[in-house]
């Protein structure tokens, strides 16, 4: 009796192991409205954290030690992104590779003095993303592409298309200023 109930048991737990293990996996296929609408806010957050050059949603005041470099003023990046390291880990958490590779390039983030920096930019747009409507315009194998209506402050409505790239198990963005 004691093996039938090890043996009923066992099977009880492999069955639930394989469910669980399939609803899993067909779930990380997916990309949904509402998840892709969620990488793109924290693309968008992530972005604007590497352009200010610290966390936006914990530090509202940091000051930045600014400096002159080649005729431009920068501002060096606070101690959670000082190198390229931790910048790019912080960054490859919502995009690819590529876009981060990209990114730094065209917004032509620098190491100066062993730390990196910034040019000093203007700011945040006025989007309004936490009220954008996503619509799925394109899906190939590991890449989706989505058209979203972003409401404006001043009440017009605009569209900005952005793509996602499945790396292992996980949707990045694939540029990194798609979501400004």
């Amino acid at each position: 009796m004691k093996k039938l109930f090890v043996l009923l048991t066992a099977i009880m737990l492999i069955i639930s192991l394989q469910t669980t293990t399939l609803a899993t996996s067909k779930k990380s296929d997916a990309l949904t409205n509402k998840e892709a609408l969620h990488i793109a806010l924290d693309a968008r957050e992530h972005f604007w954290s590497a352009m200010s050059g610290y966390k936006i949603n914990e530090h509202s005041d940091y000051k930045l030690k600014s400096f002159t470099y080649k005729d431009m003023t920068y501002n060096y990046l606070s101690k959670t992104f000082d190198t390229k390291k931790k910048l790019n880990s912080y960054l490859s958490q919502v995009f690819t590779k590529d876009a981060i590779t990209h990114g730094l390039k065209d917004y032509q983030f620098i190491v100066h003095k062993g730390k990196m920096a910034v040019p000093v930019g203007d700011g945040d747009n006025m989007l309004n993303w936490e009220k954008a409507t996503p619509k799925l315009i394109s899906k190939k194998n590991t890449i989706r592409t989505y058209e979203f209506t972003v409401p404006t402050l001043d009440g017009r409505k605009v569209k900005r298309t952005i793509t996602y790239e499945k790396v292992q198990k996980n949707w990045k963005v694939t540029k990194i200023d798609a979501v400004i």
